[in-house]
């Protein structure tokens, strides 16, 4: 097959299935099957950002097997809009991206897929392709457990690899399901923006080294204090290389 025929085709294929999106009921991972962890680095400031907002929401209904995250960046808040979502977290995380991937700037909207490779959000044949490798090409899947304890906290397990390689973060990431926002100023003007998986906090819990690993969080050490719907666990090789495992757990029956 010629690589204009296997575009075409793969063009072909990713347009049928958004467009069965709403017919069909979501994919459903296989039993063991790793999560493909898809960042949506946004603004509510950024009229380029509402198409691969509404990308993230048809990912996330159309496939279980994907963990997709909001980021919202704090450098669009100046210019006549300042997104209520946004922080400098998220900026510092895009921005150690840009240096782990070797790209001179940051931009939005940008998609961070397993977090190894990057493509423009609203680019849904890109994207749907950098899924796709990234499930091919993963070396290690870490089968990882997240559970409530009964009295607001976590308990997460990672188990044994022999096949670690470099030491990788564990992070956990908060975040809410879903937000309708009306947007009185800036470049979204009178747009009413909706956004999935709005990520409220993030921080690095721990080292995982290739050994069987428990990690216990009081509830005061899940968000800050701020509470929110769901959480995540990211396991990424050295602080922001490719990401080898994740599992994600809605809080408080909320799924």
């Amino acid at each position: 097959m010629t690589i204009y025929r296997y575009l075409i085709s793969l063009a072909t294929l990713a347009a049928l299935a958004l467009g069965l999106a709403a017919a069909l009921p979501a994919a459903r991972a296989e039993a063991g099957e790793p999560l493909v962890v898809v960042e949506l680095y946004t603004s509510q400031g950024c009229s380029s950002c509402p198409d691969a907002d509404a990308f993230l929401g048809e990912l996330l209904e159309m496939r279980s097997d994907i963990l997709g995250l909001e980021f919202h960046v704090d450098y669009w808040d100046n210019l006549g809009w300042k997104d209520s979502f946004s922080s400098p977290e998220s900026t510092a995380r895009q921005r150690a991206y840009a240096k782990a991937l070797g790209l001179t700037y940051v931009y939005t909207p940008q998609m961070v897929i397993q977090g190894s490779v990057n493509e423009v959000g609203s680019d849904k044949m890109a994207v749907m392709a950098a899924i796709e490798n990234a499930r091919k090409s993963s070396a290690v899947f870490l089968d990882i457990s997240v559970r409530e304890d009964g009295n607001g906290g976590l308990n997460v397990s990672l188990p044994a690899a022999a096949n670690a390689g470099a030491p990788a973060t564990i992070w956990l990431i908060n975040f809410d399901r879903r937000f309708v926002t009306d947007v009185t100023a800036g470049e979204n003007t009178g747009r009413k923006m909706k956004n999935n998986h709005v990520v409220r906090a993030q921080k690095a819990i721990g080292t995982w080294t290739g050994a069987a690993l428990e990690i216990v969080l009081g509830a005061d050490q899940l968000s800050g204090g701020e509470a929110s719907d769901a959480c995540a666990i990211l396991v990424q090789s050295g602080d922001f290389g490719p990401i080898i495992g994740a599992a994600s757990l809605w809080l408080g029956d909320e799924g």
